[in-house]
Formats: C-alpha cells, sequence, structure tokens
C-alpha cells in the first residue's frame, strides 16, 4: 500500500497478482507530504498537504472521504499519521506560518490540534502512538539544530534534546518497543 503525490493525491495497491492505482483527491497544488496508515480492516487512511492546509483521507470500503484538519496557510507540511485501537487518527506535522511542530487528533466527533514545539522547521516528522494511545514524535530541531523527541503523558508534552550534533535528526523515524520505550533512526 502506497500514497504519493502525481498531479493529485494518488493511492496504490498490490492485490497478490497487480497493482491497483486510485486518484484520492485530484487538487493538483502541493498534494505531498504523504503519510499511509491501514486500519485492522486493512482500508487506507491518509494525511498529506493539499492547497496549503493539513487534509486526511480515509476509505470506508467503497469511497474516500477528505476533509481538512488544520487551515492555517502554510500548515501540514512533513505529516506523520498514526491510528490509534478505535481507528481515530492522530497527526504530526509542520505549520510552516509560525515554524512549530504541531499534533492533531480526533475523537469520533471533531478535530483537535495543538503545539508542541516552537524549535520545528523542516526536515520531517515521525509519531507513534503507545499502548495507552499517547503520541509521541521524533523531529528535527532546525533552530538549534539537532534531533528531539516528545511525548504526551495524558496531560503535558515532554520534549528533549536527542543528539545535538549539528544537523543531525532530518527525515527522522521512530518506533515504540513492546515497553513503550522509543527507538529513533
Amino acid at each position: 500500500h502506497i500514497s504519493y503525490h502525481n498531479s493529485g493525491l494518488k493511492y496504490a495497491h498490490f492485490d497478490g497478482s497487480q497493482w491497483h492505482i486510485k486518484t484520492v483527491d485530484s487538487a493538483r497544488n502541493l498534494d505531498r507530504y504523504t503519510s499511509l496508515a491501514l486500519d485492522a480492516a486493512g482500508r487506507p487512511h491518509i494525511s498529506y498537504y493539499s492547497n496549503y492546509n493539513l487534509k486526511y483521507a480515509r476509505f470506508d470500503g467503497s469511497q474516500w472521504y477528505i476533509e481538512t484538519v488544520d487551515s492555517a496557510r502554510y500548515t501540514g507540511q512533513y505529516t506523520s499519521l498514526a491510528l490509534d485501537a478505535a481507528r481515530r487518527p492522530h497527526i504530526s506535522y509542520h505549520d510552516a506560518t509560525n515554524n512549530n511542530l504541531k499534533y492533531a487528533h480526533f475523537d469520533s466527533s471533531q478535530w483537535y490540534t495543538e503545539m508542541v514545539d516552537l524549535a520545528f522547521r523542516w526536515g520531517g516528522t515521525s509519531l507513534a502512538l503507545d499502548a495507552n494511545g499517547r503520541p509521541h514524535i521524533s523531529y528535527y530541531d532546525a533552530t538549534n539544530g539537532g534531533l528531539k523527541y516528545a511525548r504526551f503523558d495524558g496531560s503535558r508534552w515532554y520534549i528533549e534534546m536527542v543528539d545535538s550534533a549539528e544537523c543531525v535528526g532530518q527525515y527522522t523515524s521512530l518506533a515504540l518497543d513492546a515497553n513503550g520505550r522509543p527507538h529513533i533512526s
């Protein structure tokens, strides 16, 4: 299963013998920075940057549903999507207008967005959810030039510098082990 940009947002999946390609969103203005997650039924969910906003698309088995998550101009680059146990989406992303790391989640009725760190400018985010559905994010701090890690404990965010070597931490990838401990490449 692959999400990608090609004159709009595309989704491709392989059924064992051939590839099937669908156009999810035909908007041709910056349908980039896609992140794909499959729910328990194998249905795709995609976060992406389009028309200078953070967008989210999901397939219910017969049709695609698309919505704007954050409409602040130049917001939604470097998305990373994860689904919790109830198939609710969680997204980390870049707000280029204010140069910060943001986090959005859907509670089954509406989207909530919040600023996580002011030091993020570019270089990718990676989001993972722990066993309690709480977000953990790795990202590049362009202001201080290092790899950072943020986690939410249910009431507040904790942020730490992982590696402060100059220009380290861009385009990071995060996974949590069975004990909820972070592993970052």
